[in-house]
């Protein structure tokens, strides 16, 4: 480039620059123009017409330049440019990698298959609560997935009220659908002990025996390592969970926790050899449960049917332990710290009918 005549002006083959300062920020933006006299007296013009609103504070960089790579960053209402898209996407380039990996491939979904479609190329300073309770009257999804669309894009909102590109969030507007619990279904004892008496001898029975009387997540049993076990204090210490076949943390920092084994399940271990990493190890690999699909498939959904037992999902074993220790007049608070709650209002709110005169 060229200087000209012009102060701030220089010239290209073909075209103009000008440079100017905003906000303490050398700028240089670029004309594709032949730079003939008229030309050059045109964009001296614009760029006077910049330097005075600059002055006078006035000047917003998007309405002047808005195909520049500065409008964006230099915009004095960044939300007028921004997409819903756009501003999911920042949010969760952000945020993932603190997440675990199930949460992210959760929230991955929520995004590509509820947000984006719905609410993807509205402008965020256009977007209005209304928008999305008009979407929650429609949405043929059950309350609780429509609540978790909700949280996510009220996640993305707060991201931009930290960062002052918008005053206030849209999303606090939007009341949360009611959810109607639905109240949990242990089974009894005599289920479980048909359902342990169809299940074949070995690890597949040890594997449901130790659910029924720890009520461990399914991902916490798959990643208790032997020197997660003491056998002499009968404990066991939670520390890692397999969540679709990835080894990750437990599901909170509550969940990290010393579990007091009941007799039955440290019979169980007892029972098992301890040569391996893990404790329960697939009969067919001899290596660790890799999903928790595949015991269930394998052996749970079987047994239940030989059992002839009302088909309930597995975590359905935790519920057992809940219900089985609260009717036993067990502490809540000692059952909530078993099964890594933080206090005992789940205990409460879950389990509450089991709950005896006794705790």
């Amino acid at each position: 480039m060229k200087t000209s005549i012009y102060p701030g002006i220089s010239i290209g083959k073909n075209s103009i620059r000008m440079e100017f300062l905003f906000n303490g920020r050398r700028c240089r933006e670029t004309v594709r123009v032949e730079p003939t006299p008229e030309n050059l007296k045109l964009v001296k013009k614009k760029r006077d017409r910049v330097q005075m609103k600059i002055d006078f504070g006035e000047f917003d960089y998007a309405a002047e330049f808005p195909q520049s790579k500065n409008a964006y960053e230099l915009s004095n209402d960044k939300a007028s440019l921004l997409t819903i898209a756009a501003m999911c996407e920042q949010w969760f380039t952000q945020s993932h990698k603190t997440w675990a990996y199930s949460t992210c491939k959760a929230n991955s979904g929520r995004l590509n298959n509820h947000i984006l479609p719905n609410f993807g190329d509205t402008i965020v300073g256009d977007f209005r609560a209304s928008h999305f309770r008009c979407w929650q009257t429609k949405a043929k999804l059950n309350p609780k997935t429509v609540n978790e669309v909700q949280s996510l894009l009220s996640q993305a909102f707060d991201h931009l009220v930290y960062d002052d590109i918008i005053e206030r969030n849209p999303m606090k507007s939007v009341k949360r659908l009611k959810v109607n619990s639905k109240e949990v279904q242990p089974f009894n004892a005599d289920e479980r002990e048909r359902i342990l008496a169809a299940l074949p001898e070995g690890y597949a029975r040890e594997f449901y025996e130790f659910a029924f009387w720890t009520g461990l997540r399914t991902g916490e049993q798959i990643g208790l390592r032997w020197e997660n076990v003491d056998l002499e204090r009968g404990v066991i210490f939670i520390r890692e969970s397999i969540v679709k076949g990835r080894q990750a943390g437990t599901k909170t920092a509550g969940s990290n926790r010393t579990h007091e084994l009941h007799p039955k399940a440290l019979a169980v271990l007892k029972r098992l050899p301890g040569q391996s990493d893990y404790v329960f190890r697939d009969p067919a690999t001899g290596q660790r449960w890799k999903y928790d699909g595949v015991p269930r498939e394998r052996y749970w959904q079987p047994a239940l049917k030989q059992a002839k037992v009302r088909y309930l999902k597995p975590y359905a074993c935790r519920h057992t332990y809940a219900s089985t220790m609260l009717s036993g007049g067990e502490n809540p608070m000692w059952v909530a710290k078993q099964l890594g709650h933080k206090d005992w209002g789940m205990i409460r709110k879950v389990y509450g009918r089991w709950i005896t005169n006794k705790n």
